[in-house]
């Protein structure tokens, strides 16, 4: 887990998941006074973005909802690649 200095207003979370690199970017808007992230998981095929329209009342909020979203997009997507034997 890379994260940078939580003491500033916009910083970068850098971690992966299930062997699969994503990054997210928390930021403080000053003008509402709450925080939001946006970010990218790094598949093979590319990058895919992710981001949501919700605010978050501190910083820590913000990472935890980024990281479930991060796992839940992993999840699917391998989820979906893989072959099911039976």
């Amino acid at each position: 887990m890379n994260i940078g200095n939580r003491g500033n207003k916009r910083y970068t979370i850098k971690e992966s998941y299930r062997n699969k690199a994503y990054v997210g970017v928390v930021n403080l808007d000053a003008r509402t006074n709450s925080w939001a992230w946006k970010g990218h998981v790094d598949f093979n095929e590319g990058l895919h973005s992710m981001f949501t329209n919700r605010t978050f009342t501190t910083a820590l909020q913000a990472e935890d909802h980024m990281r479930q979203f991060a796992h839940q997009c992993i999840d699917n997507r391998l989820d979906a690649t893989q072959p099911h034997g039976f």
